[in-house]
C-alpha cells in the first residue's frame, strides 16, 4: 500500500509538470526512466554513471538510452573512449563476424560483408629461386608437403572469409644460347601456408572451395635475347577462411610444377619476390555462406 501511494504521488507530480518519470520523482525529460533508481530527487545535474541506466524522450522526439540529453532521434551512450562497450545489437539472421550494417533503397537495414570495406595487401619478400630442372620443386599429388618453398612474402588477414588475388610474375631466365622449343612447357603453382619457416611447406588448412593453388602454364619458345629471359604472369584467386578470432598471417609458397621433357636448364629468379614490381597479393572480404 505504501509503494502504491508513493507511485501515485509521483505520477501526480509528473503530470502536473507535464513530465512523466518512472523510478524518479524528478523527471528531466517528457518521459524519463531511471532504471537504476539512483538519480537525485531534485536538480538537473546527473553524473555519467547515473545517466547510464536512464532512458529519456525529449519534446522533439529524440530518444536517449544512457543519456538524458539525446542529440539525435536515437542517441545511445554505453561506453567511453578509454572503456568502450557495445551499445547496440541486431539479431535478424544476417549477423556475422566482420559485417557492417547496410540498407536498401527504403532504408531497411541488415548486416553484410560490404565490398567496399578495407582491402588488405600483402608484403613481398625476397622471393625464391626455382630450378625447373630439379625434381625438388616437382608437384606430387599424393604429398602436398613437397615441392613448395617459401618466398618470404605474406599477407595478414582478420577473421572471416577472403578472396586473395595473386598477381605474380613467372621470371624465367636461361643461358643466352638456350631456348625452349614450342613443345616445351611447365606448369607452376603458388599457394598460401600457415607455416612461414618450413621448406618444403604445405598449403594452409584454411583454403576452401577447392581453392588450393593459383597457377599458370609457361610455354616455349623462349627468347635467346637478353640472356634468354622470358616472362609470364599468374593471375589467380585463392579463397581463405580464417576461423580464428585474431589476425592471421599466410605465407606465399611457390613451386609444385609439372613440366614437359625440357632439354635445357632454367631458373625462375626471385619467384614471388619484391624485385618484380608487378607482384601483388591483395585480399577482399566476401560474403559468408
Amino acid at each position: 500500500m505504501k509503494k502504491l501511494c508513493i507511485s501515485f504521488l509521483a505520477l501526480i507530480y509528473s503530470h502536473a509538470s507535464s513530465q512523466v518519470g518512472i523510478n524518479t520523482a524528478n523527471p528531466l525529460a517528457n518521459f524519463h526512466i531511471d532504471a537504476g533508481k539512483d538519480n537525485p530527487s531534485s536538480g538537473s545535474a546527473l553524473s555519467t554513471s547515473q545517466q547510464k541506466n536512464d532512458v529519456a524522450i525529449l519534446t522533439n522526439g529524440n530518444l536517449g538510452i544512457g543519456t538524458t540529453k539525446p542529440l539525435t532521434k536515437l542517441d545511445i551512450s554505453s561506453g567511453t573512449v578509454l572503456s568502450p562497450k557495445d551499445g547496440f545489437m541486431l539479431k535478424d539472421g544476417t549477423e556475422g563476424r566482420g559485417k557492417v550494417l547496410v540498407s536498401d533503397d527504403n532504408g531497411s537495414a541488415h548486416w553484410l560483408l560490404y565490398p567496399a570495406q578495407k582491402i588488405y595487401r600483402g608484403v613481398m619478400g625476397a622471393g625464391v629461386d626455382i630450378d625447373i630442372s630439379s625434381t625438388s620443386f616437382s608437384f606430387n599429388p599424393s604429398n602436398y608437403n613437397a615441392g613448395f618453398y617459401q618466398t618470404g612474402s605474406y599477407i595478414d588477414l582478420p577473421p572471416g572469409k577472403w578472396r586473395v588475388k595473386m598477381d605474380l610474375v613467372i621470371p624465367y631466365t636461361a643461358d643466352a644460347n638456350s631456348t625452349m622449343n614450342q613443345d616445351e612447357w611447365f606448369w607452376l603453382r603458388t599457394t598460401l601456408s600457415d607455416n612461414g619457416t618450413s621448406n618444403p611447406a604445405s598449403p594452409s588448412v584454411d583454403l576452401v572451395d577447392n581453392s588450393r593453388w593459383a597457377s599458370e602454364v609457361f610455354q616455349g619458345p623462349g627468347s635467346a635475347v637478353s640472356g634468354g629471359n622470358k616472362f609470364a604472369m599468374i593471375n589467380g584467386n585463392l579463397i581463405i577462411n580464417n576461423p580464428s578470432a585474431n589476425m592471421k598471417r599466410y605465407y606465399l609458397l611457390a613451386g609444385g610444377f609439372t613440366r614437359s621433357n625440357l632439354h635445357i636448364p632454367g631458373i625462375l629468379q626471385n619467384m614471388g619476390g619484391a624485385i618484380w614490381k608487378d607482384n601483388k597479393i591483395t585480399a577482399y572480404a566476401i560474403e559468408q555462406d
